[in-house]
């Protein structure tokens, strides 16, 4: 078990071992070691680290700085659209992740808005790529975007929204951004000139292809990535073989003993290509996939915390709604039967705070937390947030702080209790040290104490079912004589001392309040 405090004899006690940082630490001294040597990458670290510190301090605003109205509003208004267009690309806006309904609906929102600038780069890499361009394919091309992009939105936001449906879109979207990515390079490397301008401008389509599987990785589903990636393999081998080193119908392609011939001991350069690229296609797939598995295996996890969460928010909920339940039970079959009584405590327990010097903001407090179990029981009601399958922030604050009050109301009614119990006892005769003990222990902070003595007063002065109504007299000779021993001395000194005030605050308020 750890000890978490130390007597003083404790630091002078000599431990049984010493400790294996204190060996390491002899042990590099009795070589001739310097423990705290720092090594070159240690210097190159620190070296690094004090040049970020400069550049965070030469970059952080200075708020004293005075900024023109134009560029205040400059800046609210820049970052609005910023947060705006950043919402568009957001992937967990607004989204249950528990719902995988929601969460696929959002990335194919999100996919699609990227599907949307994609299609105008692939407009304008079909547009320059070559000398002529073909302005009837371009408006073909154009076409089946428009038809795409079309579907994808009608599919997304159709209703009822089901699984199966962002499913589809998911598909759809996924095999036509790789397609139109192949078509791309296709129509740049067809339309190519021999300059090093059209070979650059295709080399640029080619990185498209890699661009398209980056867009599908988003979704972070590797069923859809494995899919995708043996179509890829098979295109991009039929790219290398008919596109950019056209071998199909040429002279040395006539048998497959003179292609051999061929691309081994004539064109090395053209197979090394070739293999390259694929390998390159491979590695940047395993990537991908590894990227997209993990992503997926952190997405389960946080699910699971979040359910784990949820459940905890509903026994919160059940637990905290019982306890308010049974406060609120217990307030209307005792302590609402007589609101006043609250109130005169509440008087007369700030007034005896005043006399002993307490501030004003203190007893204030003591007034206020005197009958805050009268006053603010209503307040415990959490029935609007019983049904919400799901508690926000905001939420979550509000009944943390109705659990909070809660807990004051409980604390208050214990107090109430404790001076029931001790009059009770006092009366019946029942009083032993281990009750009286017991007693002392409950609540014996000086500001209960102050209210106990209120509270004490009032339950003398009512009748109840084991004692009759007492006259003042009576009532302050009883706290002096019988129940002196569960509070401070001064704390009763000045409530006996002021007890004719008392006298007229009970009488004044007893009036007042009926």
């Amino acid at each position: 078990m750890v000890k978490h405090e130390k007597n003083l004899d404790d630091f002078f006690k000599k431990a049984d071992k010493d400790p294996k940082e204190l060996d390491e630490y002899v042990e590099k001294v009795s070589k001739g070691v310097d423990p705290n040597k720092t090594t070159r990458l240690d210097k190159i670290a620190m070296f690094f680290r004090s040049n970020v510190d400069r550049i965070k301090a030469y970059s952080t605003k200075n708020p004293d700085k005075k900024v023109s109205n134009f560029r205040r509003r400059f800046r609210v208004f820049y970052r609005r659209l910023f947060k705006k267009a950043a919402d568009k690309f957001n992937f967990e806006s607004g989204v249950d992740i528990l719902d995988d309904t929601s969460v696929l609906y959002r990335r194919n929102r999100v996919i699609k808005n990227i599907l949307i600038l994609t299609n105008i780069v692939f407009l304008i890499f079909t547009s320059i790529g070559s000398e002529n361009p073909n302005y009837i394919l371009i408006f073909g091309f154009g076409i089946i975007m428009f038809a795409i992009n079309t579907t994808l939105k009608r599919i997304i936001k159709e209703q009822p929204r089901t699984l199966l449906k962002q499913q589809m879109a998911m598909y759809i979207a996924s095999v036509y951004i790789v397609l139109a990515a192949f078509g791309v390079y296709i129509k740049l490397r067809v339309g190519v000139t021999d300059d090093g301008v059209g070979l650059s401008i295709s080399q640029a389509g080619y990185v498209l292809i890699y661009f398209a599987l980056v867009v599908v990785a988003l979704y972070q589903d590797p069923k859809l990535l494995r899919f995708l990636f043996k179509w890829v393999l098979v295109l991009m081998t039929v790219i290398h073989v008919f596109i950019m080193h056209p071998l199909f119908g040429h002279e040395h392609a006539t048998s497959f003993t003179r292609l051999y011939e061929y691309l081994v001991f004539e064109r090395p350069d053209i197979t090394i290509d070739i293999v390259l690229r694929t390998l390159v296609l491979i590695i940047f797939n395993i990537a991908l996939y590894s990227s997209v598995a993990i992503g997926e295996m952190m997405n389960l996890k946080r699910k699971e915390e979040l359910v784990k969460r949820r459940d905890m928010e509903n026994d919160f909920k059940a637990v905290v709604g019982d306890v308010f339940d049974v406060i609120g039970v217990f307030n209307s079959h005792s302590l609402n039967e007589d609101q006043s009584s609250a109130h005169r405590v509440a008087e007369i327990a700030s007034r005896l705070g005043n006399v002993l010097g307490l501030s004003p903001n203190v007893c204030t407090e003591i007034f206020e937390y005197s009958k805050i179990h009268v006053d603010r029981v209503s307040d415990l009601s959490i029935i609007e947030y019983e049904n919400k399958d799901v508690l926000n922030e905001r939420d979550y604050q509000i009944i943390r702080d109705k659990t909070i009050l809660g807990s004051v109301i409980i604390k208050r009614m214990q107090l109430n209790q404790k001076s029931e119990d001790i009059i009770r006892a006092h009366f019946e005769k029942t009083v032993d040290r281990t009750f009286t003990e017991r007693m002392k222990r409950v609540q014996r902070s000086q500001e209960g104490q102050i209210i106990l003595v209120a509270e004490m007063y009032e339950i003398l002065r009512q009748a109840r079912n084991y004692k009759t109504a007492l006259t003042h007299k009576r009532a302050v000779e009883l706290l002096e004589l019988e129940f002196k021993e569960y509070f401070e001395p001064y704390i009763l000194d000045r409530f006996l001392k002021y007890s004719s005030e008392f006298e007229d605050y009970y009488q004044r308020f007893k009036m007042k309040m009926a």
